[in-house]
């Protein structure tokens, strides 16, 4: 290692310093006493023990002599002296060490003081100070002090003073050796990370054993270190003598002792440089010799690389041509295959509207939900552009939680009945139900890791929870946990798992199947969603995989959704739950608890029974609802249902939620006959259930206060008011896809005109020119394709839109459409709701089925919240009326005056009360003009204020006429 000019003359300097401060102004006269003169006199010889290697304080040369700074001084020593210092030879340090220990040596002429060797030598003056450094590798940049050395493996001389003040940092390793050198070539070849040692013998020995790699680290010591002579604890006579002998010695023999010895930069060590003169030499005379075939072998070279160049070139056309091969067969798979997924989805979506019953709409929504999911592994596998991209973009929008829950079950129940076995789903009640996230990427993580566990549970079950871990202000921390009692796997498998194609091992492949895929995605987008997956499994005894992911809670749902679970009409609904699984039991009553219902819970239909007729007003209220597991009665729950209805005893028959076994959708149909208001699938899903009891008691509700209901009156409303929108030319040579762009734009009012190709559709439009509000094209179709036909029709019509209809996922198709005057385009294929919605949005239409704008006070609904007490709801919207009679004066006056403050306060609150009386409209015109009040923005103060009066206004008028 080599110093640069600044840092070999800090060194020196440094050095020098050193030297300066160990020695005395002057040296001073040696005046020994009677005594110490006496104890020369019997001891001529005197015994030490050095370290051979301590270089360049003290070592043993090759010719087996002492050298070395402490050599230097001994033998000033031994002339002033008059007496013989003897090296002892053939020992190592911690050998010598140990005899100077035992008393078989008198002195240890080079070794530093600490409080151990206090306990077994006299220590004399200090006669050098010295440096105590870190070296490690040029390439280590993580250690700049010695507190970086914690927790690390450190090598360090054996019983040297820098073993020991390492031991007193017990958070470093140690790595004890008995020869510097030989720790320092551990550093140099990476068998150790660090070494701790002085800097003069350091420096010495890398320059001599030319160790380049190295680099010194310094650091702050606990004490300045310095070189003494250690001497037997019997002898105090001979420290006086040293110390004496030391100060005698004079400045001048002080600097040509470090002149020869501790010169780190001015002296180079030229051997390496001649023995390199010497090689390069001989390779000048051999390069001579040879030069005629280097001169041969380099021609040979270059048209070798010639040729490499050439074929590279060629490589790379091939490979651009297989490229563009594999792009436009992506493209065409694309194609081919969305196409008629359309048609699947179109069809559903029709299908799902007209009339059906119970279980045929059970099966609609599993095709639907089946299509979407084989859309996504589409859209996964064939967009050629982020494949090839190795990205994957991530959602972040408003989603609830157990619609993916919902979704996933309805997807995996399927492979789950096959294999018939059980499941079963735990959620936190406390876990909130709106987020924010990809909630595809969410339920595709689900499935793939519930059905990977269907796949291998041949017996048993799958328990699915979902719980909160934590939460921290608008985040939570989900924590999902899919265990099953399958073959399980060793930790070999377990390791590889997540690998892609990987599988335990051929067998597995064989006998269950699979890509080996699922877990490599999974563990792909828990990477990019910054969440986690860990998975706990033994051979023949299941596994487990837990998962964690954190998402941002999305609160202004979520404020609402506790608002309506929290509402005191559902705390007046008396509720018996029928059921046999304790885990089911424990499910159903923490979701209940959630909704501030309180329940009774038997697994006995004999006890239910029981409870049902001695709830007859006598002695306790009649139950407002009955929730019972289909297989916990003996013969079942319609039998039971049917038996309780004729009971004489039971006063009131309360309302009826029966719950469902996966995959027996064929009972739905049944509940109707037998007078069960609402079935629900198993496992229970929390809204689902919440959404099950309101659907039963609003309608209750709506009946109890007479008349038509609402609903009707809008549908009769909508009938009324539909009139054609326009007309639309949808040019698509797929008829199934005409159809059902037919159907959907029909439905909303349109008039459609159909056409087979592109040069048909020219033709059409410039038929029926200035009817015609807008143009759906497909883009691939015989004759003409929507591209070139896009063009002609704005050569006619600049001005009218046009939407390409493609099954295109590859890159540059949105500029092509640009490039042909093509307005916006539909993926197909396309969601039914979200291509009308854009149509719409296009031709500038307000959507038919969207109904008339209602009253702003929903009176069944103020009836819900006030446990359909029709009493108490007038005297709430009187004392409402009375409160808030001059609100919209008192408003305009503060907002005029740019009181927002005191304006957001006063709508602050009336918001509540508003939602609590059935006026939602209101309610949140008032949350977003109370926020825009608190930002002061004034542009929406404006249009929010006059909206908020409008609907006070009315809803006032609306009370009044009421009362």
């Amino acid at each position: 290692m080599r110093l640069s000019g600044p840092a070999r003359a800090a060194v020196i300097a440094l050095f020098l310093l050193c030297f300066f401060l160990a020695s005395a102004a002057f040296a001073q006269e040696l005046v020994l006493s009677e005594a110490e003169k006496a104890f020369l006199e019997q001891h001529k010889v005197i015994r030490m023990g050095v370290d051979p290697s301590f270089v360049p304080f003290e070592f043993i040369d090759s010719d087996g002599g002492y050298k070395g700074i402490a050599a230097e001084y001994v033998r000033i020593m031994e002339g002033k002296l008059g007496v013989r210092f003897e090296a002892a030879k053939g020992l190592t340090w911690p050998e010598a060490y140990s005899k100077a220990l035992e008393g078989d040596l008198d002195v240890l002429p080079s070794i530093s003081q600490t409080p151990e060797r206090e306990r077994y030598f006299l220590f004399s003056r200090p006669y050098y100070n010295f440096k105590r450094v870190i070296v490690t590798r040029t390439s280590q940049t993580d250690i700049n002090d010695i507190e970086d050395l914690y927790g690390k493996t450190v090598a360090v001389q054996r019983n040297s003073s820098h073993h020991s003040y390492l031991i007193g940092h017990p958070a470093i390793n140690l790595s004890l050796y008995d020869s510097v050198e030989t720790a320092l070539t551990s550093v140099a070849n990476g068998t150790e990370t660090a070494f701790v040692g002085n800097l003069a013998t350091t420096h010495f020995l890398i320059k001599s054993t030319g160790l380049t790699n190295l680099k010194f680290v310094a650091f702050e010591a606990e004490k300045q270190l310095s070189l003494h002579f250690a001497v037997r604890k019997d002898w105090p006579e001979l420290v006086s003598v040293l110390d004496k002998t030391l100060a005698s010695i004079t400045q001048e023999e002080r600097l040509a002792i470090n002149a020869k010895w501790i010169d780190l930069g001015t002296e180079t060590d030229y051997g390496p440089l001649i023995r390199n003169l010497l090689i390069a030499g001989s390779a000048v005379f051999l390069i001579l010799l040879v030069s005629l075939c280097w001169v041969w072998i380099l021609k040979r070279e270059a048209a070798r690389r010639v040729k490499i160049q050439e074929d590279l070139e060629k490589a790379k056309l091939e490979a651009e041509a297989a490229n563009n091969v594999k792009s436009g067969f992506m493209a065409r798979m694309s194609h081919e295959v969305r196409t008629p997924l359309n048609a699947i989805n179109g069809m559903a979506y029709l299908l799902k509207k007209s009339e059906l019953a119970p279980t045929q709409k059970m099966y609609v929504d599993r095709i639907i939900q089946s299509s979407n999911t084989m859309l996504s592994i589409i859209n996964d596998i064939l967009d050629f552009s982020k494949i090839e991209a190795g990205k994957v973009e991530l959602e972040h929008i408003a989603f609830n939680i157990d619609n993916v829950l919902q979704n996933v079950i309805d997807i995996v129940s399927y492979k789950i009945e096959e294999q018939r076995i059980g499941f079963s789903l735990t959620k936190d009640p406390r876990l909130p139900n709106f987020f924010f996230g990809d909630s595809r990427r969410i339920e595709q993580i689900l499935i793939n890791l519930i059905n990977n566990a269907a796949k291998f549970t041949e017996s048993g079950t799958i328990s699915f929870d979902v719980r909160m871990k934590a939460r921290k202000a608008s985040t939570c921390l989900l924590l999902f946990t899919i265990e099953d009692t399958g073959i399980g796997m060793t930790e070999e498998q377990a390791n590889r798992l997540f690998e892609p194609f990987s599988q335990g091992d051929a067998s597995i492949n064989r006998r269950f199947g699979g890509t080996g895929l699922g877990l490599a995605i999974v563990k792909n987008l828990l990477d990019m969603m910054g969440g986690e997956i860990q998975v706990y499994s033994s051979e023949g005894r299941g596994t487990t995989f837990i998962i964690q992911v954190e998402l941002e809670v999305d609160a202004a749902n979520e404020e609402e959704h506790r608002k309506r679970i929290s509402s005191s009409y559902f705390r007046n609904i008396k509720t018996l739950v029928l059921e046999k699984t304790g885990a089911n039991m424990n499910l159903i009553d923490s979701y209940l608890s959630s909704f501030g219902m309180e329940c009774e819970i038997t697994t006995s239909e004999a006890s239910a029974r029981s409870m049902l007729e001695t709830a007859n007003d006598k002695f306790s209220k009649p139950f407002d609802l009955l929730i019972i597991d289909y297989e916990t009665p003996e013969e079942k729950a319609f039998s039971f249902v049917d038996k309780m209805r004729v009971n004489p005893r039971i006063v009131k028959m309360p309302a009826v939620i029966l719950l469902l076994p996966m995959m027996r959708e064929d009972l739905f149909d049944r509940t109707e006959e037998h007078g069960i208001e609402m079935a629900v699938g198993k496992p229970v899903i929390q809204s689902v259930l919440f959404n099950a009891i309101q659907e039963i008691f609003k309608l209750k509700a709506v009946s109890s206060v007479g008349g038509e209901s609402q609903d009707k009156k809008e549908q009769v409303a909508e009938e009324e008011m539909k009139t054609s929108l326009g007309t639309i030319l949808v040019v698509e040579d797929n008829k199934t896809n005409q159809l059902i762009a037919k159907s959907l734009l029909e439905q909303e009012g349109f008039s459609i005109i159909l056409a087979d190709d592109g040069e048909k559709g020219v033709a059409a439009f410039r038929e029926h020119f200035g009817e015609i509000r807008l143009v759906l094209m497909d883009l691939h179709m015989p004759v003409l394709n929507g591209y070139d036909a896009s063009l002609r029709i704005k050569e006619t019509a600049p001005a009218v839109p046009i939407i390409a209809l493609t099954a295109d996922v590859v890159d540059g198709v949105r500029e092509k459409c640009e490039q042909h005057g093509i307005t916006d385009y539909i993926s197909k294929p396309f969601d039914p709701e979200g291509f009308v919605r854009k149509v719409v949005e296009t031709v500038g239409a307000r959507p038919l089925n969207v109904p008339k704008e209602k009253g702003i006070l929903d009176r069944a609904m103020g009836l819900r919240f006030m446990g359909n007490n029709e009493a108490l709801y007038k005297t709430v919207l009187s004392e409402y009326a009375r409160e808030n009679g001059t609100l919209v004066r008192d408003l305009a006056a503060l907002v005029e005056a740019g009181q927002y403050d005191d304006a957001a306060k006063m709508v602050h609150k009336v918001k509540s009360s508003s939602g609590s009386i059935g006026a939602t409209a209101l309610h949140e015109t008032a949350r977003d003009l109370q926020r825009a009040l608190e930002d002061s923005d004034g542009e929406k103060i404006r249009e929010l204020h006059g909206t908020f009066s409008r609907q006070m206004e009315t809803l006032l008028a609306e009370i009044g006429t009421d009362l």
